[in-house]
């Protein structure tokens, strides 16, 4: 009996002390929880408050008119009533509330990026984009030393001036509207429909509507984009009827180092619409083999085939070979009754290292008539430049093409901007068809990009013309001209 009686005794002091230490262990480790969730607490309404505070500030002023006017709401409210929750006995609900007014306000607030030149205005998630385009090319240009003293004239030219807008609807959908004014013309330019989606693995574009045909390096690219004045004579001679635009279906799939493009078009979106449209198909491929942040290699190929219509009178252009505001100067095209088909093809071949450029194109179009008569055209051009800055080539692999620069160092903001000098060599011969005339031209040319949307240039062109007479013969003119732009894109 002594026994268990000490056994108990001992049992019934253990248990308590046991039973205490487990409890102390336990509010130890709850008053460590307690610390931690207050700091997480704490941490999370610090962020509530930056972001409610910064809130009002990024809004556009509606949305700060409604989000100054819910304060006020909340200042002017009631006192709560007796034995109802306060707003410190309810902090989850009142961070909840906080959290989703944030969120709401995020949601329908407006960005801007002014990066491209003019403002870019989106929504938060990026569902909606919109932005104003545009551009203006104001020329300066003299010819001298012609034979044809009507040649000789000191003009200025509104080359054109631009404007439009640009946007995306959703992931996959933009769009593009531009009209331009230039020649004493209002047209319409870009105007079209895309879809980006992916295909077999890359990216395709799907477009509907009037866009800028896929044809040679310098035909693909904007007039703003090109290292000279204007684009070269393969571009501008060994060109479809419809021209450089045409409205119509385009689609084109882009790899890493190579992209594939297709169109079918009828006539411009300007045709007068009194007869049925031409129909072009045409295609183009590029390749870079070779793509380092050093040295890209550069290859293309073309092709278009034309059916024309019973209304085109004109199927060859008149070439500007001295520049655009010189309309007495220009490589005559001839006379082609009834025109029904053409075809044309033309090859690439350029080289882009570090500050230096190098590229040569060549085109080939044969027009045929109802009564079977032919009439070939060719056209070349071979250019090279070098940035003095030390500035990279603006060539775009995506697709091929000359896009915009990036200066190092801009001008407006106290730097030297970019200066770029070019030396082009080139020629058209329409001289298969008897009417029509050839020519060649020697183009030097300066740029001086003040930043990535402002450009100054001045080339300095030797030509020489023999457009025929009415006696069959081709009398060879020669001359010079010298022509300076200024140029603003946005």
């Amino acid at each position: 009996m002594v026994r268990t009686f000490t056994v108990s005794l001992l049992l019934t002091g253990a248990l308590p002390a046991a039973a205490m230490a487990q409890h102390d262990d336990e509010i130890v480790e709850l008053r460590q929880m307690v610390k931690s969730q207050q700091v997480e607490i704490e941490a999370l309404k610090r962020r509530l408050d930056q972001m409610d505070s910064g809130q009002a500030t990024n809004l556009p002023p509606s949305a700060q008119a409604s989000h100054s006017s819910s304060k006020v709401v909340q200042s002017s409210a009631p006192l709560p009533k007796l034995g109802y929750a306060q707003p410190s006995d309810a902090h989850p609900q009142a961070l909840d509330a906080r959290l989703a007014r944030i969120e709401s306000a995020q949601i329908k607030a407006v960005l801007v990026d002014w990066s491209k030149g003019s403002p870019e205005f989106s929504t938060a998630d990026g569902s909606l984009t919109f932005r104003p385009r545009g551009r203006v090319l104001m020329d300066l240009g003299a010819t001298m030393g012609s034979n044809n003293g009507a040649r000789n004239i000191v003009a200025t030219q509104t080359r054109s001036v631009r404007l439009g807008v640009e946007g995306a609807i959703g992931r996959n959908l933009s769009y593009v509207v531009e009209g331009d004014f230039a020649d004493n013309d209002v047209t319409v330019k870009s105007a079209y429909l895309a879809w980006t989606t992916r295909v077999v693995g890359h990216q395709a574009e799907f477009a509907l509507g009037n866009r800028l045909n896929d044809r040679g390096l310098d035909g693909s690219s904007g007039t703003i984009s090109v290292p000279f004045i204007e684009r070269n004579l393969v571009a501008q001679a060994i060109i479809p009827v419809r021209g450089f635009f045409g409205m119509g279906a385009a689609a084109r799939l882009y790899g890493d180092n190579w992209h594939l493009g297709l169109q079918l078009s009828g006539d411009d979106i300007n045709n007068p619409g009194t007869s049925s449209d031409s129909l072009t198909l045409g295609g183009r491929a590029h390749w870079n083999p070779v793509r380092t942040d050093m040295l890209i290699v550069h290859l293309g190929a073309w092709a278009f085939y034309e059916k024309l219509a019973h209304d085109v009178a004109r199927p060859t252009r008149a070439v500007a070979i001295g520049g655009f505001f010189n309309d007495n100067l220009r490589v005559a095209s001839g006379t082609f009754l009834n025109p029904r088909k053409g075809a044309g093809y033309g090859f690439e071949l350029g080289l882009i290292k570090t500050s230096l450029w190098a590229y040569g194109e060549y085109g080939s179009r044969q027009l045929e008539a109802s009564l079977g008569r032919e009439t070939r055209q060719e056209a070349w051009a071979l250019a090279a430049g070098w940035f003095l800055t030390g500035d990279t080539p603006p060539y775009l692999a995506r697709g091929g093409v000359w896009s915009r620069p990036k200066v190092k160092s801009s001008f407006t903001r106290g730097g030297t901007g970019a200066l770029e000098l070019a030396l082009r060599y080139e020629g058209v011969d329409y001289s298969d068809n008897p009417t029509a005339g050839r020519g060649k031209a020697l183009t030097a040319g300066v740029n001086w990009y003040l930043n990535n949307f402002t450009r100054l240039q001045f080339n300095a062109i030797d030509w020489t013309v023999e457009n025929p007479l009415t006696d069959g013969t081709r009398p060879s003119d020669k001359g010079q001209t010298v022509v300076g732009r200024a140029q603003i894109a946005f």
